[in-house]
């Protein structure tokens, strides 16, 4: 859920940025990102020197007194269920209202404000501000907001004021807070202790973090992102969550994070002697022959069939049925599909081989594959298809009844004994 802020879009290094391949131009967003982050903090250092030189007599004054020390020890784990990796998630009180769900994230350089936040505070366009800088959340996805707002936060009796970026996208959480709110409020924050602290006065605040509501946001992440089925009772569906949490890492969330198979595993190699030339294509620079076949011939369907077939044999017609990138895993009861699911998920962890999350869909009684409806009862006819039979309309004209003729011809391979129907 990190954010960094981008360039505006007229400026002429994003628009050089933008020709470059993806990972070359999220590599030097990076960089870009890390120079302005070392300009800021020598400017913030200029600042105080100044600020020094200015304020002489209050730095004297300041001198005679005991400034409160921010940090965290063991003590602060007390009432924290350890270890964990939680967020940290807090309540704050923003325009007025108590908000939930509120994530501090101090590695994102803006606050952000969902949809839900925007909506529950009766904001309304005209109260916001034009915001023209795009943003990039923590896979390199480029976001474009709304627009900005300036709203009131309050952090136990410390109130400051804080831009929020409105973003339209979905988010388990209500808002991000991020470096900007902490800077303001002179904060430190620890996702370990689960709490965070600033100075007020001379004593030291604490807001503490709610495991139990970071875990719950976890859960309705995985949910919205997988496809967990709606209809599982309780503890099966609790059981499952738990188990996709712990095998997020066998999910690919963008291209660039597939591992890759072992090229060993893949390619079919040819019986070629080297020694003999042997001419597989002719082209006007010359004659070429193969000594290892490209992934990008003809057979390649069959090579990657292949590979599937040798990565689930154990489990092929018993648990899972797999066709080219297509596969379902089934089990007898609903009791033993996590342990079906676990098979599979050591397989594709031991071959490097990741899922596409978004195309991932779990317990769920009834699934579309391979253009047909499997289900408890068995293989059913997709209603999708049914409903564009009988949807079709007579033919008008000669080329329509050429059209019809051929949508019989190619069904017949699919209807026992046609002509008698």
């Amino acid at each position: 859920m990190t954010f960094k802020v981008g360039l505006p879009p007229e400026h002429d290094l994003r628009k050089s940025l933008t020709k470059k391949p993806a990972r070359r131009e999220r590599r030097l967003m990076d960089c870009i990102d890390e120079y302005k982050r070392v300009e800021e903090d020598q400017q913030v250092m200029s600042v105080a020197r100044a600020l020094a030189e200015d304020s002489s007599s209050e730095s004297k004054r300041a001198k005679g007194s005991i400034q409160p020390t921010l940090g965290f020890s063991e003590e602060d784990k007390i009432e924290t269920i350890q270890p964990h990796d939680d967020a940290l998630v807090v309540t704050l009180r923003i325009r007025g209202y108590d908000v939930k769900r509120v994530m501090v994230d101090q590695s994102s350089g803006v606050d952000i404000m969902y949809p839900d936040l925007y909506k529950e505070l009766n904001l309304k366009l005209e109260d916001l501000t034009v915001y023209d800088s795009s943003l990039i959340r923590f896979k390199g996805k480029v976001v474009i907001p709304k627009r900005q707002i300036r709203l009131l936060v309050q952090s136990c009796l410390e109130v400051v004021e804080v831009d929020f970026i409105v973003v339209n996208a979905y988010s388990p959480y209500t808002t991000i807070m991020a470096r900007p709110w902490l800077h303001a409020l002179g904060a430190v924050s620890s996702t370990l202790h689960v709490k965070v602290k600033f100075p007020f006065g001379d004593q030291i605040e604490e807001l503490v973090g709610s495991q139990s509501v970071a875990r719950q946001c976890m859960e309705t992440t995985i949910l919205h992102q997988l496809g967990v089925g709606v209809q599982l009772p309780p503890q099966e569906k609790e059981e499952l969550v738990m188990f996709l949490k712990k095998n997020v890492d066998v999910f690919a969330w963008n291209a660039y994070e597939t591992l890759g198979v072992d090229p060993s595993f893949i390619f079919d190699h040819l019986n070629v002697n080297p020694a003999v030339e042997k001419t597989a294509f002719v082209t006007p620079i010359g004659n070429y022959h193969y000594k290892v076949m490209p992934f990008g011939l003809k057979n390649a369907k069959a090579t990657y069939q292949r590979m599937m077939t040798r990565m689930f044999e154990p489990q092929m017609e018993k648990t899972i049925d797999v066709y080219m990138d297509d596969m379902v895993v089934k089990s007898k009861a609903v009791s033993m599909h996590v342990e079906d699911l676990n098979d599979t998920f050591q397989t594709l962890r031991k071959y490097k081989l990741c899922l596409n999350a978004s195309k991932c869909s779990f317990g769920v009684g009834s699934s579309k594959f391979l253009g047909y409806m499997v289900t408890h009862r068995g293989i059913e006819v997709n209603p999708v298809q049914v409903r564009a039979i009988n949807s079709l309309q007579p033919p008008r004209n000669p080329k329509e009844v050429q059209k019809l003729t051929g949508i019989i011809d190619a069904l017949n391979w699919f209807i026992s004994r046609p002509a008698d129907r």
